[in-house]
């Protein structure tokens, strides 16, 4: 079914946000305890294979301490209910860039759109998930992740792969994302359809809903329509 909006507003019902507010944190604490898991094993050259960015830089967002800096989730609410499918974290590397003036002083960044490391991050938990259901009755306590964390990863994230055999395998449709050399595979979930009509124009996609977490606590919704080019258009969130 098609949503039809007259303004650049999106309503959403208490017990919506009130789910959202406590996934995104449950959601969020995940992805601060795999990461930092990864950064203290990987190799520095597989670190920067992977991430490519120095983990003084992205440990402002990741502490594994539960003082990650502020996060964009990205949330569909699906046929089945809200499903995160990834988030962005956006940071600026000091480098031997262009210069960029700020307050008076020249400097040289190289930004990150976190979007690879995102999707490679989904992946690795998912693997994570399906590896420790399947070992589970010989991990103990043992495990990393425990009940409550399988928990929300089964009921808030999407099956993402390294490889597209599984959802193929499963008849799932899937999305590609590809960075460099690294290719990633979601299994698509449908969003709802939405027509924006507003200062005579016209803009039609798919409703999704941003959430931001700001040092491991909910921050707010930030809603947007995503058109078949990927263009963003932002709305505001109001609660009835």
């Amino acid at each position: 079914m098609t949503t039809t909006l007259f303004s650049r507003e999106i309503t959403y019902g208490k017990k919506d946000v009130a789910e959202l507010e406590s996934a995104s944190i449950r959601v969020q604490l995940i992805y601060d305890k795999v990461l930092f898991m990864l950064h203290s094993h990987l190799p520095e050259s597989m670190w920067n294979a992977w991430i490519g960015v120095p983990y003084d830089i992205i440990s402002s967002l990741y502490k594994g301490d539960n003082d990650s800096g502020s996060v964009f989730q990205k949330w569909i609410q699906s046929p089945t209910g809200w499903k995160c499918i990834g988030c962005e974290r956006h940071c600026l590397e000091p480098s031997a860039g262009p210069a960029i003036p700020s307050s008076g002083k020249q400097r040289r960044f190289t930004f990150h759109n976190g979007i690879r490391q995102s999707m490679v991050l989904q992946a690795v938990i998912w693997s994570m998930y399906e590896n420790t259901l399947l070992f589970q009755p010989y991990l103990g306590e043992e495990s990393f992740l425990d009940e409550a964390d399988l928990d929300t990863i089964s009921t808030y994230f999407v099956p993402t792969y390294l490889s597209n055999h599984r959802l193929i395998e499963n008849g799932k449709r899937c999305k590609e994302y590809q960075e460099s050399n690294i290719r990633v595979y979601q299994e698509w979930i449908a969003a709802p359809d939405l027509v924006l009509q507003w200062n005579g124009g016209l803009t039609e996609g798919r409703w999704m809903t941003g959430v931001y977490v700001d040092h491991s606590r909910f921050a707010g919704l930030g809603p947007y329509l995503k058109d078949a080019q990927g263009k963003r258009t932002y709305m505001r969130a109001t609660v009835e």
